[in-house]
């Protein structure tokens, strides 16, 4: 590759600097997604009872990290991959918590 990115064996893209999606990354932003879809879906269908709800979406996302994880290629940094996706989603929840508990019926 001539744009200054080595190729590893496989060719994929090593550092990044071209701009290519790394299988890292595309393995952890899919569960922030799904973090950002299912608080919405929350918010809509349940806002009084949202705060019961969030953390059935945050075991979901952790269950599909994993299964990414381990459906994907295995490369070294499972463990660092798998936390980030995990605290990217408890930090778009906890967004999501400070929106909906005011909406919340105690």
């Amino acid at each position: 590759m001539s744009d200054g990115v080595a190729a590893t064996d496989d060719g994929r893209a090593a550092g990044g600097a071209g701009g290519v999606l790394s299988w890292q990354w595309a393995s952890v932003w899919p569960v922030w997604l799904l973090a950002a879809i299912g608080a919405a879906v929350v918010g809509v269908l349940q806002p009084s009872d949202g705060i019961v709800w969030l953390p059935i979406v945050l075991g979901a996302c952790t269950l599909v990290a994993f299964g990414i994880q381990l459906g994907g290629p295995t490369v070294p940094g499972l463990v660092g991959r798998l936390a980030s996706a995990i605290f990217g989603s408890v930090v778009v929840l906890a967004v999501a918590s400070a929106i909906l508990v005011p909406l919340t019926v105690l």
